[in-house]
């Protein structure tokens, strides 16, 4: 760990990789040293904010009328081959479990990659009439998938989610639900964590393995990178073909029903929220998510009586009992308690010494910015909620101003690969996102070492732009794409 004292040495702006690879240690995130590589242990700092996280987006889902529910880790191997398009998109990541003991299993069961197999086999037993739909049901797991590469949050080998399984009479509902999946993910990542997010419909070669199109969430990282964070995907008839999920209609007429599925990427919106909000102190959670909400640090002198420095503290502690709160009584210095508890991101620091005692005030600070604020005791409640708010609103501003500024328009492959160097997103007009775009596709990724479509901006009809060509072949541009690298 690179440390000078208790400060970062490491500007994150200028050493992204190694900021995140000492933060996230340093702070005492996860461990690294359990002893099946690619898996990590995740301790009691980072637990506290995926159980919220969890908890944003089941109360969304909830609202939006689905059910929690869970199925088996295992999926058998028949499962996957009963959609070939789907099977051969994840079988060469699966883990296999093949025996029981001492003994070989007459069929190989797989940690699931993902959960279509197995929860739409148990929809075609549960769907019988239009009286059963919609079907909308979720669940909160955690997914097995066999990275080549791992890095803790980005990508590994066992790592958390939630997918929602959606089941309609008609394309019309099924459409109108990748608009509210969208929402959900707008209403948790951009108002409740502050953080700013493109939303793309995927070129065709990008698509979620049996779907007819995917809808996806990217947060651009310090680095230019981009990170997907979430993404619903419009399957069709696909899977209600290929695992006979039929319905009889109001005129008895026997039909396949239309499927939609999305999945919050709880896992890699914890590296958003380190890479997007974090500072070269360390980590700055969102209030709606940390795992502490406010430390009380009394700042104590030596030689005297403290008694009502302690006191006063454990007074405040009482009155912001509808919070997480911690009084730091450690024998360290109140520098030395400023440094650590700004590295494990604590939205508000309060500090109380014999002047706030003798004035009945509290100095809050916030983690964000460089503010300190004396308020009354009897006015703490109203001003935390207020500062929380604050707070959140600074951090989406922020990074909805870092994101507007790093999209840069380019109409060759020079200035593509000047944009991507420079850690922007490179905006570009492009002959199709449908099947027949690959081939300008690899040769763009392939010249700009890893520049990937990430696919054409929703919420925005944008028309080409300049020459109107493709950047690639020059033949007449369908669509205007966002080009980035990607994590």
């Amino acid at each position: 760990m690179v440390m000078e004292g208790r400060e970062f040495n490491i500007d994150k702006m200028k050493n992204f990789s190694e900021w995140y690879n000492t933060v996230i240690y340093a702070a005492d995130l996860v461990d690294n040293r359990y002893n099946v590589q690619g898996f990590i242990v995740h301790k009691p700092w980072s637990m506290y904010v995926f159980k919220k996280l969890y908890r944003l987006f089941e109360a969304e889902l909830e609202k939006d009328g689905h059910k929690p529910t869970s199925f088996p880790t295992v999926i058998p191997e028949e499962n996957f081959e009963i959609e070939k398009e789907h099977a051969e998109g994840f079988t060469p990541n699966v883990f296999w479990i093949t025996e029981k003991g001492n003994e070989k299993l007459k069929r190989k069961l797989a940690l699931r990659p993902t959960s279509e197999t197995a929860m739409y086999q148990m929809y075609s037993l549960w769907i019988r009439s239009y009286t059963d739909l919609p079907l909308k049901l979720y669940q909160s797991c955690t997914v097995f998938r066999n990275e080549s590469e791992t890095n803790p949050f980005f990508r590994g080998r066992e790592f958390m989610w939630i997918e929602a399984h959606d089941v309609f009479a008609t394309e019309e509902e099924a459409r109108k639900q990748i608009v509210k999946d969208m929402r959900i993910s707008t209403k948790v990542l951009n108002e409740n964590l502050g953080i700013a997010c493109l939303f793309f419909q995927r070129p065709k070669w990008d698509t979620f393995p049996g779907a007819e199109h995917t809808y996806a969430t990217d947060v651009m990282m310090p680095d230019g990178k981009t990170l997907q964070v979430a993404s619903t995907h419009y399957l069709g008839q696909n899977f209600a073909k290929a695992f006979s999920i039929r319905f009889k209609d109001r005129d008895g007429n026997d039909l396949h029903a239309y499927q939609t599925c999305y999945g919050p990427g709880i896992w890699r919106i914890m590296a958003a929220i380190i890479s997007t909000h974090g500072d070269n102190k360390g980590l700055i959670f969102p209030p709606a998510v940390a795992p502490i909400d406010i430390v009380i640090i009394p700042i104590l002198k030596s030689g005297k009586n403290n008694e009502n420095v302690i006191k006063k503290c454990h007074e405040i502690k009482e009155i912001l009992k509808e919070y997480r709160v911690e009084v730091d009584e450690r024998d360290k210095t109140p520098g030395f308690k400023y440094s650590e508890w700004e590295l494990k991101g604590v939205p508000f620091r309060i500090e109380i010494g014999e002047k706030e005692v003798s004035e009945n005030k509290a100095t809050i600070v916030p983690r964000d910015v460089k503010q300190r604020l004396q308020i009354k005791i009897d006015e703490l409640k109203n001003e935390i909620e207020k500062q929380k708010k604050e707070m959140t609103d600074r951090l989406r501003e922020k990074s909805q101003s870092y994101l507007n500024s790093h999209i840069k328009n380019a109409e060759s492959l020079d200035e593509i690969k000047k944009i991507l160097d420079e850690g922007s997103y490179a905006r570009v007009n492009f002959h199709s996102i449908d099947a027949d775009g690959k081939e300008c596709a690899d040769i763009l990724q392939y010249e700009t070492k890893g520049g990937k479509v990430r696919g054409i901006l929703i919420g925005k009809n944008e028309e080409p732009f300049g020459s109107k060509k493709c950047v690639i072949c020059g033949k007449p541009a369908k669509h205007v794409v966002y080009i980035a690298r990607q994590y």
